[in-house]
């Protein structure tokens, strides 16, 4: 290749990826008046190609870095971000087009039901406007234009519901895909959103990490495992060095640590090419799925009712014999003829004067009739489209965008829907120790160095220089991705990384060391990181004519690879059995006082130059112990009686830590963990047949030095045992653990990216009191679910039945299809609404998890649905039937019968009275539905939902309007202020009734029993 061409800029030579779109140099080398020499398209290029022959020709990483303005090892140290951001753009990746309010208004319209109904609706205002034109008829019209204009408020509703929720889902997805990540700038690292990053910046990687952007590997002394399976599918991880130095957004560093130079953010990644085009569906909770399958069968159902209905009503027409019609005209008499009429010679007639009469016309069929037919299919339609209760998905829906938004309040991010619900079911919760139980601000506070005990640092004056910076060296140069941010004068320093090496760090503070200016210094050749398996970290550190080796980890485990310990003059000397002993012993000391313990060690080499080994082995052996240290995280607080709260809500709770078992049983026992159960370690559990650990788990509380294995294969066993398991987990390897368990909980905190993808729930402070709040919203979604469910089955039962009777009793209807849709409206959207936003109370902790088999609909519930439902039909078949020979109402004195003006389709204080009793039956029973367990005062917590309380007094509102100024709208006419008193003081009976039927005993689910609080 000439050197012209080498010169030639990447971006004239390749073809426009994603949005990259082409841009042109300026003479100074620079493009679109940024001040950089290097196009988005070069990075893009050079990127998608993976060609290290690219990164070659623009001159290798260190042109690279010039021509982004940055440093490999300071980062970006400009303050001014415009021309940064203007030139490659922000790591923000494209959104998925969401469906718009019109877009969800439209949607309402695709229902079977509906469109039969608006079609019909459009027929009848058609012929009543024709009606009307000819003179048959003033009002018929205004039927059809009343139900499209109800159809019209639902679907407003309905769409403004579903954007509502749609809103709330796209924040919390935005919220779960913030998160921080360590970046180098001006010399210093510091934790940034990952929203914020730029091309330029250097990001440091360690094991665990997702990586933020597309970017090039900096070399150094460890290489990168990387899990590209997100973007490439393939399951094996790829090694990123020198060779293959190229890295991609969102995929995950697995093994390694390192630093990288980013050079694509947002939509100019690959992954933000991959992002838009991937579909942003949420797939159906599991209640979602068992609601849609009742919601099918009560629509047939509600088909049935409906078919029957319209045949009666059309035999009832037919009855009538519309061929027989006789009509009535007016006629004129002798020579007073007049325009219009008929002369009443010839026909029978009426006479009304002795000018004009009424002639009846021969027997023949009266088209405008057909009107009768129309309002039978209108209202069958309408009993189809109340009878199918499609409030319950969207109840669901509801309750889980409401609690979602109200988990994260309570430090709980949810990533997947259905966590929220599966939660409450939990019957076994597996929670890490270390930041969960434990407040994750680690303090060295004792320990042995060089044979010397100290419980202060002051202990530690009189060490020999050379084994302070043995100490001190094997604190703070052998790390992996601790690092303390300080904060204002007289607050506590914020901990970033692993909190271990932190306290390490803050232990070389005081005695009198920068951790950063060692760190500094130090000549790392070589890192072998912290896993759950290994249970320690080394690093290999290059001197003038060796290396060193700085081991540290678990106690018992490093003190094995040990052959040697330092004196109290600093002088190696041979392990023996003695000193082995005496050094275990504090081991044991400090772990019986609740310590995690750690041992520090060392060796020098000579060979140094070629290490092959991946997990150390061959070289961290044979070593020599500088110490071990005591690390005091002392137990939050509130967690004994967050577990005591577990305990009483019949919630088994297990430790699995990776510390040692002394450890262990004393912060177990502190909170109230391990009682007379069993503890065990790992390795002991591992040996272990499947049946002899379903035998242990009853017994089994704690489980102590356990490896990732051990955890997944525990979580196992206890699903396979029919036990609904909720586990904690913050380090890469805890994946397979999190995603086997029904819900995985990732610590927000301390966990690694790859843990925060694999839960279902991140757990924003690490807290197990947080855990517990997750339950109890768990249970509050699934009581609220229960709730709308047994409010929305009373009014499809009450609402099939009556319009039944009606129909075959030759009553009619008594409700139009004007007002069966504002009940509908009132029972599907508004109280989806009211019921689905109810907020969790202690008292949801009074029983036992629902598990897998709970019921949707218990015993208890179909006493009150029923119950309801016989006390409702009974109130309105007496205010419909109640009426003397005369048509004299036995119960609303003055009021007559209105079957024929409902024949006629006419208003009647009648049918008004029926209508305006049962929605406010429905209103008092929404009231009952608040509970659906044995508590018997529904009003309790009742002020502490102000949506519930509003949709109330918006729904008594819009009833009065409808009935004080319906009209023929609506087939309502105004009642006086007794006939309000009657319809309103025979709904309210519906609460002591519901008072009484709550006494009557049924037998109760397991779930059901409410637990006795003194025994907690």
């Amino acid at each position: 290749m000439s050197s012209s061409e080498e010169n030639v800029p990447l971006s004239s030579k390749s073809q426009k990826y994603g949005s990259v779109g082409v841009s042109t140099y300026n003479v100074d080398g620079t493009f679109s008046n940024t001040g950089f020499s290097i196009t988005p398209e070069d990075l893009t290029d050079l990127i998608e190609k993976e060609d290290i022959g690219n990164l070659d020709r623009l001159g290798g990483l260190n042109k690279l870095c010039k021509a982004l303005k940055t440093d490999k090892l300071k980062g970006i140290c400009e303050t001014d971000h415009t021309n940064r951001i203007n030139a490659y753009g922000r790591n923000v990746y494209p959104e998925a087009e969401h469906e718009t309010w019109l877009g969800l208004f439209l949607e309402a319209f695709q229902d079977v039901a509906v469109i039969i109904l608006s079609i019909a609706a459009v027929i009848s205002l058609v012929a009543g406007t024709v009606a009307s034109l000819i003179g048959e008829s003033n009002s018929e019209w205004i039927e059809g234009v009343a139900i499209l204009v109800a159809v019209l408020i639902v679907a407003v509703v309905s769409a403004t519901n579903n954007y509502m929720k749609d809103l709330q889902f796209r924040a919390l997805k935005a919220k779960s895909s913030d998160e921080l990540v360590a970046v180098v700038r001006n010399g210093d690292i510091s934790h940034i959103s990952t929203f914020t990053i730029m091309v330029g910046d250097i990001i440091s990687l360690s094991s665990g990490d997702k990586i933020p952007a597309d970017g090039i590997f900096i070399p150094s002394f460890d290489e990168l495992h990387i899990d590209e399976s997100s973007l490439t599918g393939e399951p094996d991880n790829q090694i990123k060095n020198v060779e293959a130095p190229f890295l991609f957004a969102e995929c995950y560093v697995r093994k390694g640590s390192g630093h990288m130079l980013v050079t694509g953010v947002g939509e100019n990644s690959k992954w933000g090419r991959v992002y838009a085009l991937l579909p942003d569906d949420k797939p159906p909770t599991p209640l979602q799925e068992k609601l849609e399958d009742m919601v099918v069968l009560i629509g047939k159902v509600g088909l049935f009712v409906a078919a029957v209905v319209f045949l009666v009503l059309v035999g009832f027409y037919l009855g009538d014999k519309p061929w027989e019609h006789r009509k009535e005209v007016l006629c004129y008499y002798g020579n007073f003829s007049k325009n219009g009429y008929i002369e009443c010679a010839g026909h029978e007639n009426k006479p009304i004067n002795d000018r004009e009469g009424m002639a009846i016309l021969p027997p023949a069929f009266d088209p405008m009739s057909l009107m009768e037919v129309l309002r039978a299919f209108i209202v069958s339609v309408t009993i189809v489209v109340v009878a199918v209760p499609e409030g319950l998905p969207l109840a669901v829906t509801i309750s889980l965008a409401y609690s979602m938004a109200q988990m994260m309040k309570d430090q709980n991010l949810v990533r997947h829907l259905s966590a929220c619900e599966t939660m409450g079911g939990a019957t076994n919760i597996c929670s890490d120790k270390t930041g969960t139980l434990t407040q994750n601000r680690m303090t060295v506070v004792e320990g042995i160095i060089a044979g010397k005990v100290f419980t202060s640092t002051t202990d530690l004056e009189g060490l020999e220089d050379e084994v302070k910076d043995l100490l001190i060296q094997s604190c703070c140069i052998n790390w992996e991705n601790g690092s303390i941010e300080n904060t204002t004068p007289g607050a506590l320093p914020i901990f970033h990384g692993s909190v271990t090496e932190c306290a390490l760090f803050m232990f070389a503070k005081r005695l009198g060391y920068d951790y950063k200016e060692l760190q500094s210094r130090a000549n790392v050749v070589k890192k072998w990181g912290f896993t759950s398996e290994r249970k320690r970290m080394s690093s290999i550190i290059k001197l003038e004519n060796k290396a060193r080796l700085y081991c540290k980890g678990a106690s018992e485990i490093v003190l094995k690879l040990c052959a040697y310990v330092l004196d109290e003059n600093g002088n190696p000397i041979p392990m023996s059995p003695k000193v082995h002993k005496q050094l275990n012993e504090h081991i044991v000391n400090m772990a019986k006082k609740g310590l995690r313990t750690l041992c520090l060690a060392y060796r020098d080499m000579y060979d140094y130059q070629d290490i092959k080994s991946d997990d150390g082995v061959g070289y961290e052996e044979e070593m020599i112990c500088v110490g071990i240290v005591g690390i005091e995280d002392p137990l939050r607080p509130e967690v004994p009686d967050s577990v005591r709260l577990c305990k009483r809500a019949g919630i088994t709770v297990r430790m699995v830590t990776g510390d040692n078992i002394l450890t262990a049983r004393k912060i177990a026992t502190d909170c109230g963990i391990l009682t007379n159960g069993e503890s065990l370690e790992g390795p002991e559990f591992s040996k272990k047949t499947d049946e002899e650990i379903d035998v242990l788990l009853p017994r089994l509380q704690v489980l102590a030095r356990s490896s990732p294995s051990d955890k997944y294969r525990l979580v196992e066993r206890l699903i396979e045992n029919g036990e609904v398991v909720a586990v904690t987990g913050d380090g890469t390897n805890d994946g397979p653990a999190l995603s086997k368990a029904d819900v995985g909980l990732a610590m927000g905190i301390q966990g690694t990216k790859v843990a925060k993808q694999a839960a279902d729930i991140i757990i924003l402070d690490d807290n197990f009191a947080s855990i517990v709040r997750s339950v109890m919203w768990g249970r509050c979604v699934y009581d609220n679910i229960r709730k709308f469910l047994q409010f929305q089955l009373t009014v499809n039962v009450v609402a099939l039945i009556v319009a039944f009777i009606g129909a075959v009793s030759s009553y009619g209807t008594p409700l139009t299809a004007v007002q069966l849709l504002w009940v509908n409206l009132i029972m599907d959207s508004m109280a989806a609404l009211a019921l689905g936003t109810e907020k969790p109370t202690l008292d949801l902790l009074n029983r036992k998890p629902y598990g897998r088999s709970g019921k949707l609909i218990t015993l208890i519930m179909w006493r009150n649905i029923l119950g309801q439902a016989l006390f409702q039909v009974g109130v309105l078949f007496a205010i419909l039937y109640a009426l003397d020979e005369d048509g004299n109402h036995l119960m609303f004195p003055g009021v007559k019968s209105g079957k024929e003006a409902n024949d006629q389709g006419q208003p009647s204080v009648h049918y008004t009275m029926v209508f305006n009793t049962f929605v406010f039956l429905q209103i008092f029973n929404e009231i009952n539905a608040r509970k659906v367990n044995t508590q018997l005062n529904v009003f309790s917590g009742i002020l502490t939902n102000p949506l519930y309380c509003g949709i109330l007094v918006v729904t008594i509102f819009v009833q009065v309007i409808i009935v004080e100024f319906g009209g023929d709208a609506v087939q309502t006419t105004q009642l006086d202020w007794v006939q309000w008193l009657y319809c309103v003081g025979i709904a309210y009976m519906t609460l002591p009734y519901g008072f009484i039927l709550r006494l009557i005993p049924v037998p109760l689910e397991e779930w059901e029993k409410e637990v006795d609080y003194d025994q907690y």
